[in-house]
């Protein structure tokens, strides 16, 4: 009699996952998801131009909400696969979906309260800039463990450095403008990555020994 083990994970001692079938659906899912996100919020800041520095833009911010809709799949990716690691390291994709919660509770508040902010809505507008920065720790994390392979190890890296251009772009080119580096390091970064997993659901599997 011949018996056959079957691993539960394509990634060893992971979380389970119902064999590659089912994490390469779930990653072309999250691709996806991305993709659309990124465009939506792409479209949003073109949309609202300059505007952004000085008044709330509904359709600026209901972009952003999908934007980081679309992060939270892939940082849910990212913590399912283990990719920063399977000790302290899953702490960090922990981390950073929690801060994704009041980051996106905040976007129907600057809605809501377009002109005079109350003062409880604050922190949840810190999350937002926070789940940025927390995008770049993951960055880090995902290169240092080095779990996906290729371009892939490294892409998130790029994707977290959006705040840095952001800023830098800020500064140099002031409010005329300052948006527009940004803008297209998102659609480099993030968008590009979003199609890759949408594409080619594969690069998330571990290098085959």
């Amino acid at each position: 009699m011949t018996v056959h083990i079957r691993p539960s994970s394509v990634y060893p001692n992971d979380p389970a996952d119902p064999g590659p079938g089912g994490l390469l659906l779930r990653t072309r899912l999250t691709g996806a998801a991305l993709a659309a996100g990124t465009a939506a919020w792409i479209i949003g800041l073109l949309i609202a131009g300059d505007r952004v520095h000085d008044e709330v833009v509904p359709v600026e911010i209901w972009g952003s909400m999908a934007f980081l809709f679309g992060v939270l799949s892939l940082v849910a990716l990212v913590l399912s696969t283990n990719a920063t690691g399977r000790g302290k390291g899953r702490y960090i994709a922990m981390v950073e979906m929690a801060l994704f919660v009041p980051a996106l509770i905040w976007c129907p508040l600057a809605i809501a309260y377009p002109d005079e902010t109350p003062a409880w809505v604050i922190p949840f507008d810190l999350c937002w800039p926070l789940s940025m920065l927390g995008m770049l720790v993951i960055g880090i994390a995902v290169a240092k463990v080095g779990r996906y392979r290729g371009l892939l190890r490294w892409h998130f890296l790029l994707c977290g450095l959006w705040l840095v251009v952001a800023g830098v772009g800020q500064a140099v080119l002031g409010e005329e403008g300052g948006t527009y580096p940004g803008t297209a390091w998102l659609g480099l970064t993030y968008g590009v990555l979003g199609l890759r997993l949408a594409v080619t659901p594969r690069i998330v599997l571990p290098a085959t020994p």
